[in-house]
């Protein structure tokens, strides 16, 4: 079932299904200043079609500094109904050093109308053990809902490898 913040359904009936996708998939070089990825999906979803597209411009500055904007959406026509939806993520990474970076991840989905973000700070000390202080937040973004703020939280997690 999809449901938008409105309240539209497109509901799909209990059976079995098969599809099938096909896709396309166009990269340039990653590790270039400025990067481009593309993909193109089509096929069969549930007893409708299905078309999918994401694009993604990557940005790097040196070793240190990475980002990424991204844009997928995905459109779906079935018998019982046709929707859209449309996923915006923003990425940024800083390395401080090899041990250390700072990441943060906000980003907009059109069908819950929200915008959430994650930022993490990592200090580790090896194989990816150490300390992560994580921050994320929720919002609403839709004028039909009085509530803006969704969600909140802060976690600071350990991890440690022991060795046997």
């Amino acid at each position: 079932m999809y449901e938008d913040i409105l309240g539209r359904r497109v509901v799909i009936p209990a059976g079995e299904y098969a599809w099938t996708i096909g896709a396309f998939e166009g990269n340039t070089d990653p590790s270039a200043p400025v990067n481009v990825s593309l993909l193109h999906r089509i096929g069969s979803y549930y007893d409708g079609e299905y078309h999918g597209w994401r694009l993604t411009l990557g940005l790097r500055a040196g070793a240190r500094l990475l980002s990424e904007i991204g844009w997928t959406r995905d459109d779906v026509t079935l018998p019982a109904g046709s929707f859209k939806n449309d996923l915006v993520p923003i990425k940024i990474g800083y390395s401080f050093t090899s041990l250390a970076n700072l990441q943060g991840l906000i980003q907009y989905n059109r069908q819950t109308s929200t915008i959430a973000s994650n930022i993490r700070l990592a200090l580790l000390n090896r194989s990816g053990t150490g300390i992560f202080l994580v921050y994320n937040d929720r919002r609403d973004t839709s004028p039909v809902t009085p509530d803006e703020l969704l969600g909140r939280s802060f976690v600071v997690k350990f991890t440690r490898l022991f060795d046997y």
